[in-house]
């Protein structure tokens, strides 16, 4: 080979090196570009977007041209660009989801499936989410896949940092509860309340959910999670053992909770007990005694699955109670209390006509005796009663409990008060 030739061979040589670099340079300058117009574009305020998924979503549209779709880790799409309203392509099973995993883990490049290309979203080998980039009647470039690659960074990125909140969150939650149910100092509570975006002041109540067969992992307390979301309650939510713990702000609703946990774990063999109002941190632990004592009652009744309020328990508020303390002057004023104010500002006695009128079995004539009243008389103070109270004295349940309600109220010591704090 002389001298010309082998200046010519290296001068086509660096000539592809040129060539080479230059396109290394220009794939170089591209990326760049790519990785400003995703950051940019998934860090603006959400505006109208529901959700920094949207945000990135869009950008990635608007940088390739091609319709987006962001996926859950199940496979739910929870953000899009460019793909209407209906789903663009049919779900994957558990077992295809898991494919595409292994596919994805085994090459790193996003896995080809039928109408998009798919790029998985990890962390520490578990499935986030996905982003797919939907087929189009142009060919995929090299710039659109990494474009998806690294869209599927900043999701990770994002999804990874979410997950580690939330888990801090409950892990926070479920301490706070389990201090709360227990018994702390308010001053300690309001602030770590505060820290969770929880507000502990005002009225509180305590509610627990157990679940047959028992269950030993978080479903029924997600679920009661859930609950509150859709019911639009605030609420701190723990597990003790087999059972969920919640300690709710405001008047929680009953049959709703029940109905609504039912359905998000596809079952209706469960009890929910309600524990009474707590006016202030100190009185949640009591509140918590009362649900357990509430859901004790429905796991023995009949109807074992259900909700059960403290406070419409009745006669079952001083048989085996909460604490093992006969829940008497709340009972009373449960039953009495209206009773009892009307007689305070009027001057009359109903009560102790009521009283009377139970003792004798409901018979006029004998009522009426003893009183020393007329049968008029008598049927205008019993009228009275049913209006002031709103109680059918007809009612068995509504009998027994009056009952019982009235020879506690007679046997109460000189001078106790009558009404609750």
């Amino acid at each position: 080979m002389n001298d010309a030739t082998g200046q010519l061979l290296r001068r086509d040589d660096i000539d592809q090196r040129l060539l080479s670099l230059s396109a290394t340079v220009r794939e170089l300058e591209e990326h760049a570009k790519i990785r400003d117009a995703l950051d940019q574009g998934a860090t603006h305020d959400l505006g109208d977007t529901e959700s920094r998924e949207g945000l990135l979503a869009e950008a990635l549209s608007r940088l390739t041209g091609r319709p987006i779709c962001i996926e859950d880790a199940f496979g739910h799409i929870s953000a899009g660009a460019g793909i209407g309203s209906k789903r663009p392509y049919p779900r994957l099973g558990a077992a295809a989801r898991s494919r595409t995993a292994q596919l994805w883990l085994a090459s790193g490049s996003p896995v080809r499936e039928p109408r998009r290309l798919v790029a998985l979203a990890l962390s520490h080998g578990e499935v986030l989410g996905a982003i797919c980039m939907l087929a189009t009647d142009r060919p995929v470039t090299a710039g659109n896949v990494f474009a998806l690659k690294y869209a599927t960074r900043l999701l990770e990125v994002e999804l990874s940092h979410r997950r580690s909140l939330a888990r801090l969150e409950l892990r926070l939650g479920r301490d706070l509860v389990d201090e709360l149910v227990s018994g702390t100092d308010g001053a300690t509570a309001g602030l770590r309340a505060e820290a969770l975006g929880y507000d502990i002041s005002g009225l509180q109540h305590v509610i627990v959910a157990q679940w047959q067969p028992p269950r030993t992992d978080d479903t029924v307390v997600v679920a009661l999670r859930r609950t509150f979301r859709e019911l639009f309650s605030s609420a701190l939510v723990s597990r003790r053992a087999d059972m969920a713990v919640a300690v709710v702000r405001g008047d929680p609703l009953g049959a709703e909770v029940f109905s609504v946990v039912a359905k998000t774990l596809r079952s209706t063999t469960g009890a929910v007990g309600i524990g009474g109002p707590s006016l202030d941190v100190a009185q949640i632990p009591r509140s918590f005694s009362e649900a357990l004592h509430a859901l004790h009652v429905r796991a023995g009744s009949i109807e074992r699955y259900g909700v059960t309020r403290f406070d419409q328990l009745g006669i079952y508020r001083i048989l085996a109670p909460a604490g093992g303390e006969p829940d008497l002057a709340g009972y009373i004023d449960e039953w009495l209390g209206t009773l009892r104010r009307a007689d305070d500002s009027r001057g009359s006695d109903l009560v102790q006509t009521l009283a009377q009128y139970l003792d004798h079995g409901g018979n006029y004539d004998s009522t009426a005796q003893s009183l020393t009243i007329h049968r008029s008389t008598l049927r205008y103070r019993l009228k009275s009663i049913r209006q002031i109270t709103g109680f059918d004295l007809a009612d068995p349940d509504t009998r027994l409990n009056l009952h019982v309600a009235t020879r506690a109220w007679r046997l109460r010591p000189n001078g106790a008060p009558f009404h609750v704090p």
